[in-house]
């Protein structure tokens, strides 16, 4: 049996297509972990790639957008205006499959609320996004929508011949959803484009939180990142896309870099690399930062959300 309207809500169900690494949806995902466990509820996680949890996680490899046949078939529906007869079947088989492993996560876990975290949303997996939708309209589940962005905050998702299901799951109508933005351009939005209402939850940083100290294991990070003890380092903590406008942070650096305090000391190190946008941005930010002078260091196999080590058995600092 599922959940019914009088049971009390003890469990709680992340779904995502990724929770790993540094991006900022597994990192934002983490902070609610955090609350929620210390207001006295049990977690578990369902995605197609992770690294948390393995006791309390579900990984379906069929629910990660980068799984190669997923990533040709979101690749073929962004570019054709056209859906050919064998497209939708194949997104039908993936989605009723995905469908199936979220109800035996429901049932193995005892869920008693979905979060789905960016998931009805951005439509980088639109089989994981209409499974999604389907079991809530199923099972009447209990669910807070955690949207990050939306498929019209990004031009590449306003072409091809994904409208029917933009219009399903991205984000669905369906009245055991709640629907969480995380600023209020993005709520006048929903409401304008969707006519939903929502809660606003910016993103934020635990400022009770003591900072890391220089101790002997961060020692070594300017060694490990090739960096003199002179050299300053301005930090972009996100991924190489147009929407985070690093050509801001480059021209940042390049003028700090001409004054005196800076004399030619800035760098920039950027987190992230390009990952799912292409490479075409990513290229013109390398360009850019070549022509102003300002060196651009991008060590992602370097920086996770804690520390680590790696497979050679160097070092990992945490973000």
């Amino acid at each position: 049996m599922y959940l019914t309207k009088a049971r009390e809500i003890k469990r709680i169900g992340f779904v995502s297509t990724r929770l790993q690494g540094t991006d900022g949806v597994s990192l934002e995902t983490r902070k609610w972990d955090e609350v929620l466990t210390d207001l006295g509820y049990e977690t578990f996680f369902f995605s197609g790639l992770s690294d948390w949890h393995p006791e309390r996680s579900r990984v379906v490899p069929s629910a990660y957008f980068l799984l190669p046949a997923i990533h040709a078939l979101h690749k073929e529906i962004f570019r054709d205006a056209s859906r050919r007869r064998g497209l939708t079947a194949d997104v039908g088989e993936i989605k009723g499959g995905i469908k199936s492993e979220l109800y035996r996560f429901i049932e193995d876990f005892g869920i008693d609320l979905l979060i789905p975290e960016n998931a009805l949303a951005i439509p980088m997996h639109i089989p994981l996004g209409l499974a999604i939708t389907e079991l809530i309209a199923e099972t009447e589940m209990p669910t807070i929508a955690h949207h990050h962005d939306f498929y019209w905050e990004r031009p590449r998702f306003l072409t091809g011949c994904a409208e029917d299901y933009l219009g399903r799951s991205f984000p669905p109508r369906l009245h055991s959803i709640s629907h969480v933005v995380i600023n209020s351009e993005a709520r006048q939005q929903l409401a304008f484009r969707c006519g939903l209402s929502s809660f606003m939850i910016p993103n934020v940083w635990n400022f009770d939180a003591e900072p890391v100290k220089p101790d002997s294991y961060n020692a070594t990070f300017r060694d490990d990142f090739g960096l003199s003890p002179e050299d300053v380092i301005f930090l972009q903590p996100t991924r190489i896309v147009a929407r985070k406008g690093i050509e801001n942070a480059i021209e940042l650096v390049a003028r700090y870099n001409t004054t005196p305090q800076g004399a030619g000391r800035g760098k920039l190190l950027v987190s992230h690399p390009e990952l799912d946008e292409g490479n075409a941005y990513f290229n013109r930010i390398v360009e850019y930062a070549a022509l102003l002078n300002v060196p651009l260091l991008i060590r992602p196999d370097l920086l996770s959300h804690e520390r680590a080590s790696r497979p050679d058995g160097g070092k990992v600092y945490s973000l």
